[in-house]
């Protein structure tokens, strides 16, 4: 048998090799671009940050370690490290701070041209809560949020909260103005852009309802509650389970035998019951799985957990099913956000 070679192979191998390795090229130009367009806009957002009394810098040298420091800024504004002594830190941003302590440090030590300063703790800019949350407390940020915000960092409020009295104390000057906010409005309404920003030095107070809540039951209620809670959605096993003492919304998935691959993290629900209405609660997991916020969700008799698919097909598949047990449920009355 007589073989014949196509004169045209070899180029043709060449040409598809070639291709190839332009769009490799290209393809690595592309990511290289991104992540360097990428790295001057983080480092943008930290380099404005100003200081303030109070905050804790890390101070690195990278020339000489030796002379690495952490630092509290004082009441007087200033920071002290070796060589150069005392240095006035508040009201600079850290990118004016480090030309600062290399401008003094190099008339002392002029190998010295390079020093990184780094904010640890954001002591000048905190907001007190206080009142009906879970975890009343001072909170600190680089950048405040709001007021909503704010409370479900300190774990949310509590049964009894009112959250249509919600007051805001601002120290400006001299005197201390009073700022009231109806937080069950807002929430009502479905627009959290609307809850005010905070600024630094402001208290939060969130008053007890003079008449209760939908969310407080007597204890004659909570006795005739099933000791379960439903699960349904993207989990694999759905239905009702018995309910631990101390379990959170994490223990009901892990009882469920885990997530599975189409599961939507960000938009979990939880539906607790009370004797006139629902509240159907909104869980970002997956912020929670990999920074611990918010705050534990505990579950209670009777509560009913929906994990939808990525998309929103799940969502409404489950509803129908949670359908079949809709007088158990109750009509579901307020949505609130703990993260949009």
């Amino acid at each position: 048998m007589r073989v014949v070679r196509n004169p045209y192979s070899n180029l043709s191998t060449a040409i598809r090799a070639g291709v190839l390795m332009v769009s490799v090229f290209v393809i690595t130009t592309a990511l290289a671009w991104a992540q360097e367009q990428a790295k001057p806009q983080a480092q943008g957002t930290a380099d404005q940050y100003i200081v303030g009394k109070t905050d804790k810098l890390s101070v690195t040298f990278w020339q000489q370690p030796d002379l690495d420091r952490e630092v509290r800024v004082s009441e007087n504004g200033t920071i002290s490290l070796p060589v150069i002594g005392e240095v006035k830190a508040a009201g600079l941003t850290t990118a004016e701070l480090s030309k600062k302590i290399i401008q003094q440090m190099s008339i002392y030590n002029t190998p010295v041209s390079q020093a990184t300063v780094t904010v640890l703790e954001f002591n000048s800019r905190s907001v007190v809560v206080a009142g009906k949350v879970q975890t009343p407390g001072t909170y600190h940020y680089e950048n405040i949020p709001d007021v909503w915000k704010v409370i479900v960092d300190a774990g949310g409020p509590t049964s009894d909260a009112d959250l249509a009295r919600v007051s805001i104390v601002r120290k400006e000057g001299e005197k201390s103005n009073v700022i009231d906010v109806d937080l069950r409005r807002i929430i009502s309404e479905g627009d959290l852009t609307k809850a005010p920003q905070l600024q630094p030095g402001d208290l939060v107070n969130v008053p007890s309802s003079p008449y209760g809540t939908p969310l407080e039951l007597s204890s004659a209620e909570k006795s005739q509650r099933r000791n379960i809670f439903y699960i349904f959605g993207e989990v694999n096993e759905q239905g009702p389970r018995n309910l631990e003492a101390g379990m959170d919304v994490l223990d009901a998935i892990a009882v469920a035998k885990g997530l599975t691959t189409q599961a939507d993290l960000k938009n979990v629900r939880v539906i607790m019951k009370d004797n006139l209405y629902s509240n159907v609660v909104k869980i970002n997991l997956k912020e929670y799985m990999e920074g611990g916020r918010p705050a534990r969700m505990m579950l209670h008799p009777e509560d009913t957990i929906i994990v939808p698919t990525r998309g929103g097909g799940a969502w409404r598949s489950a509803l129908s099913t949670v359908g079949s047990i809709a007088p158990v449920l109750g009509a579901v009355g307020t949505l609130v956000l703990l993260f949009r």
